[in-house]
């Protein structure tokens, strides 16, 4: 049941909500980041979903050190919510 929530979600998102959460968080990206976080979440949401470390691995060279902790704090932040829901039954 989360995997088509996710899916159905990943279906919708745009460039426009990655930036848009950046900003709410006070995160400022770059247009290759935007579009390198955008594709990597539309090609590969099941393995991040499910074993990021290599996908993690591929991306820290290619953003900035910032952005990179960005991502994996909110990777965990958002796992660990991810994961009590679907403990929830």
């Amino acid at each position: 049941m989360i995997e088509k929530i996710i899916h159905s979600y990943v279906n919708q998102l745009t460039k426009e909500d990655i930036t848009t959460f950046a900003n709410k968080n006070n995160i400022i990206l770059s247009n290759d980041e935007v579009n390198l976080i955008y594709n990597e979440i539309k090609k590969n949401w099941r393995e991040l979903l499910y074993n990021p470390t290599p996908i993690f691995n591929r991306i820290k060279s290619q953003v900035s050190p910032s952005t990179y902790q960005n991502i994996i704090y909110f990777y965990e932040l958002y796992s660990k919510k991810l994961h009590l829901l679907s403990n929830f039954h």
